[in-house]
């Protein structure tokens, strides 16, 4: 979310990524067709390049053929919907920092947030990898909208974040089964992650190299802070 909001403030209205789980040499270079051939029609754009990008295939010799993603999307970074999410995220965020010492919040977001793994799902992956937290951001406010061990008001919240990100998203694709990443199931990958660690490790792992999730206008307008707080 946060790459996605600084793109949209820079004017930048389409998105067309996956979420840590592209593979070299990437987008294949049919995206150009489907982008000229939908200039007036962003959803058919949106879809054609989400289709010609998850079924191209890659001739990897004697290991077989691989497809470039995982899971893709374009999402429409409108400035407008841009704000609703970004007020929807952080009325969640604010509440749930509010209400985290209250009738097992704390320990109940928790675990919703762990249920759900980060974009770091291949075998072999270093355990130092920022991307471990990055979790898609639907999926995480899906679960809290649907745990009835929450309260209305949290429940309500968590369901118009929800809402506003996956109404970002104007074409989704996603794969149960990857086999570059030892089979690996993003079928719930849809739409952008947003950073939510469990434990305090997770936070900032590679801040001594300069690289940090946390210290971005995103991270600063939604209070994230304070799920962060809840979370690890």
């Amino acid at each position: 979310m946060g790459f996605a909001d600084a793109l949209s403030g820079a004017g930048v209205r389409y998105l067309a990524a996956s979420p840590e789980t592209m593979l070299a040499p990437g987008v294949p270079s049919d995206v150009a067709h489907a982008v000229a051939s939908h200039e007036n029609d962003p959803k058919a754009m949106a879809k054609s390049v989400v289709n010609d990008v998850m079924r191209t295939k890659y001739d990897a010799g004697d290991f077989g053929g691989f497809g470039p993603a995982a899971a893709f999307d374009v999402l429409d970074l409108d400035p407008a919907k841009m704000r609703l999410a970004e007020s929807s995220i952080k009325r969640l965020n604010d509440d749930v920092g509010a209400e985290a010492g209250a009738n097992g919040v704390r320990c109940i977001v928790r675990e919703d947030a762990r249920a759900i793994q980060g974009m770091v799902r291949f075998p072999g992956a270093a355990k130092d990898m920022p991307w471990r937290a990055d979790r898609p951001a639907i999926a995480f406010y899906n679960a809290l909208a649907g745990d009835g061990r929450l309260d209305a008001r949290l429940r309500n919240d968590a369901g118009a974040a929800a809402g506003a990100v996956a109404d970002l998203v104007l074409a989704h694709r996603e794969s149960d089964e990857f086999a570059p990443f030892g089979g690996a199931d993003y079928s719930d990958a849809a739409g952008p992650t947003i950073h939510l660690p469990t434990t305090r490790y997770q936070i900032d792992p590679w801040a001594s190299a300069g690289v940090v999730e946390t210290k971005n206008a995103f991270y600063k307008d939604v209070d994230e802070a304070a799920m962060t707080g809840v979370l690890a």
